[in-house]
């Protein structure tokens, strides 16, 4: 591409950005971001952009997803992490979404925040789970916000990453179990996954850290349960945490295990594992289904980056 036209499309890309700086009070735009499309987006800065809704068109229906990206230099290879929803929560809202924006800019990393499709029924859910033939439709979701924003940021490919919470952090464990051969790893609270999934195959180890609430009266944390008493249809008997925590630790071959318990958490690392994975988690003692601020003394969003960071597609750095 010849050099005009490059510094064309920075000049277009820059002025087409929704937000200006990164901390100000900016709010979601209705108007639909259109990210341009560079030969090499590794040759090319990026300019700051904060809760920018965008579109992509997945298996023929539109979808969308709010985006936070940072500034950055040519040839700086940007992490990228998906964020899902809750299933009751608003499309304009994700915990501590505006600190995961700041440290994306400080760190310099992407902010993808996926948006589930408004008009699906009860009995489908949200998010789907792995349990119909529909399960792999947000799969290709999160996939196509991959390469969407391939195409337009130098998205480092190692380092992609998925975080969650409530349904949407069950939907991590779709990305653990359907795309580890591209996802490193995921951070997720209040969630779980069911007892007997579709599948879930393990090309690639993926670092997993779960954290959730003792007391949580939505997804229990001592017992399995039936998903809202039948309410989404076929999802069938959902796991307990520690079940949960002890499946992905077997399922990631891990050979060590460490247990630390103090009046407010109970923090479990398994290591040792399969590609130098992690699977490690937090039981808050006295804590809900309400995100919690911090755990273990850190805030949430930098606990979650700071265990994320830790693992790449190439080589772990654990």
């Amino acid at each position: 591409m010849p050099m005009n036209h490059r510094i064309l499309i920075i000049f277009l890309f820059a002025s087409s950005t929704i937000s200006g700086c990164l901390g100000g009070e900016q709010e979601p735009s209705d108007d639909m971001l259109v990210l341009p499309i560079l030969e090499d987006p590794c040759l090319i800065p990026s300019s700051p952009i904060t809760q920018s809704l965008s579109s992509i068109e997945v298996n023929g229906v539109e979808r969308e997803f709010r985006l936070s990206a940072p500034s950055s230099e040519p040839g700086t290879s940007l992490p990228l992490v998906i964020a899902f929803h809750g299933g009751t929560d608003s499309q304009e809202d994700f915990a501590q979404q505006e600190q995961f924006d700041q440290l994306g800019e400080q760190e310099k990393f992407v902010m993808a925040y996926a948006i589930a499709e408004q008009d699906r029924t009860a009995a489908e859910g949200e998010w789907f789970l792995n349990t119909a033939a529909t399960s792999e439709e947000d799969n290709d979701f999160a996939e196509a916000i991959v390469d969407e924003l391939s195409e337009s940021y130098c998205i480092d490919q190692d380092r992609l990453y998925a975080i969650g919470y409530s349904l949407g952090a069950m939907f991590t464990y779709e990305i653990a179990c359907q795309l580890n051969h591209r996802f490193a790893a995921t951070a997720s609270f209040a969630g779980t996954m069911p007892v007997n999934p579709e599948s879930c195959d393990i090309a690639r180890g993926i670092g997993i850290l779960h954290i959730h609430g003792k007391l949580d009266y939505i997804i229990y944390y001592h017992q399995d349960w039936e998903w809202k008493d039948g309410e989404h249809e076929g999802v069938g008997t959902m796991s307990e945490v520690p079940n949960l925590i002890d499946y992905w630790a077997a399922k990631s071959s891990c050979q060590a295990n460490s247990v630390e318990t103090s009046l407010t958490e109970e923090h479990i690392v398994h290591n040792d594992c399969m590609d130098d994975v992690i699977i490690e988690h937090y039981g808050l003692q006295f804590w809900d289904h309400n995100w919690p601020s911090e755990v273990g003394g850190e805030p949430t969003y930098e606990l979650m980056w700071n265990f994320l960071i830790q693992f790449s597609k190439g080589t772990s750095t654990v």
